[in-house]
């Protein structure tokens, strides 16, 4: 097996994107960075993109932005050991890996084998997919879907700290800053019921769909069903400006928002998991 470490983002697509995309959802974090950096190659420094091939083709990728945590794809232990023996390599004091679970776990072992550190399994994730809004028989609460504005950035970063936390997050997070950037690129929403009473995003956008992220509402208005509005009315609009499909991400020690994401339309298509190194 030939790892290969590329230089530039375009010559990484160019090889590794025909595979990628033949599970574009589950690899719809590994797409979104790596067309990201595309957009931008400015926003980043020295990112690592590598895959690894055999005479067959592609067997794996990863690509790795500091300080978060490596992606990876779903592959055979040889491939993902073999990926993981470069990534030690090029970047002996990695954070983590996040990828289809056995495959993240099959890296985070041969990791460990390698440093020497221990691997902890941090979350486990499920993605779903939709292609169209089912109607449902949840109630519609009042209010509208409209863009998060400027003069909204207070109450939504003081509700992104409160999600960040509940989430447990590894990765520190300046929500002000986060908050700020999805207002002026356009990709924040809220349900606005006389003031906003729930939050979703859209990003990773991808060749033929988009994830919806940044689900929250607060504990106070929650039982409403405002989250589960704003989710589907945000979906209907992505999908009514293009794209194929949407996805989005639950943590699998949650039923409830899987039972509701269910019910508007979205259906899993994979597990994930994310591991801490030490």
């Amino acid at each position: 097996m030939t790892v290969t470490r590329h230089t530039s983002v375009e010559e990484f697509l160019s090889i590794a994107q025909p595979m990628l995309m033949m599970a574009e959802a589950e690899n719809n974090l590994l797409l979104g960075v790596a067309q990201g950096i595309a957009r931008n190659p400015g926003s980043v420094k020295n990112p690592y993109m590598a895959t690894v091939s055999t005479s067959a083709g592609v067997e794996t990728c990863g690509v790795h932005v500091a300080p978060y945590k490596l992606v990876i794809t779903r592959a055979n232990r040889e491939p993902i050991v073999t990926l993981a023996t470069d990534v030690f390599d090029a970047i002996p004091d990695l954070h983590g890996v996040t990828g289809p679970s056995r495959s993240a776990g099959d890296f985070a072992l041969a990791w460990s084998k390698l440093s020497g550190r221990a691997a902890t399994l941090a979350m486990r994730l499920r993605i779903h997919e939709t292609r169209r809004i089912m109607d449902s028989d949840l109630p519609s609460p009042p209010g509208s879907l409209r863009q998060a504005e400027p003069g909204d950035r207070d109450v939504l970063s003081a509700w992104t700290e409160v999600f960040v936390a509940d989430a447990k997050f590894p990765e520190p997070v300046d929500a002000s800053k986060v908050i700020g950037d999805a207002i002026d690129r356009g990709r924040l929403y809220v349900w606005d019921d006389g003031r906003p009473v729930s939050m979703a995003a859209w990003t990773g956008k991808t060749p033929n769909g988009v994830r919806i992220n940044f689900v929250y509402t607060p504990r106070e208005v929650r039982g409403k069903g405002y989250g589960t509005a704003c989710v589907k009315a945000l979906t209907q609009r992505q999908l009514e400006q293009g794209n194929d499909f949407c996805w989005l991400y639950t943590d699998l020690s949650s039923n409830a928002s899987r039972n509701v994401f269910k019910r508007i339309g979205y259906r899993p298509v994979s597990d994930v998991a994310e591991y801490s190194f030490a």
